[in-house]
């Protein structure tokens, strides 16, 4: 591996968990959705959201996102105390969502690609810079970052 792909992955790695101690956990989470991803598997697009859910469930849920802040929303948990909504380590990501990230987001121009639960395996995926969250991805299935059991 060469200098240059280490120091590449390193900045990678250090991005993921930079917002970890983020100082604007302390602020409400502000919602952004210009510059939602339109294409590709993971499209956030009222054709694929109508499909696949209760509309009106997320709708409701992302407004009482909108009034906690960034640690309230990191402090939630599921499944013996796993974290509900976090940060995405980019190496994990599935190859379609990769292919989707590096398609439409410049890495400098955000400190976390996060995700929030909205249900079991329901996540709407975006970037957060300091408070704002710019949605992107809506993934019903949870395949943007699989897991195994």
């Amino acid at each position: 591996m060469s200098k240059k792909t280490r120091q590449k992955n390193y900045i990678s790695q250090k991005k993921t968990s930079k917002s970890n101690n983020d100082s604007s956990d302390g602020e409400k989470v502000i919602w952004i959705f210009d510059g939602v991803d339109k294409n590709g598997k993971f499209a956030f697009s009222l054709d694929n959201i109508e499909k696949d859910s209760n509309l009106k469930e997320i709708f409701d849920k992302l407004l009482g996102y909108s009034s906690m802040t960034w640690a309230e929303v990191k402090s939630q948990t599921h499944d013996k105390g796993k974290s509900k909504h976090h940060n995405l380590n980019r190496q994990k990501l599935s190859k379609d969502a990769m292919n989707r990230v590096q398609a439409i987001c410049d890495e400098d121009d955000y400190d976390s690609i996060f995700s929030f639960a909205l249900q079991n395996k329901l996540r709407i995926i975006g970037v957060r810079k300091r408070n704002f969250f710019y949605v992107k991805w809506y993934d019903p299935n949870h395949e943007f970052y699989p897991i195994s059991k």
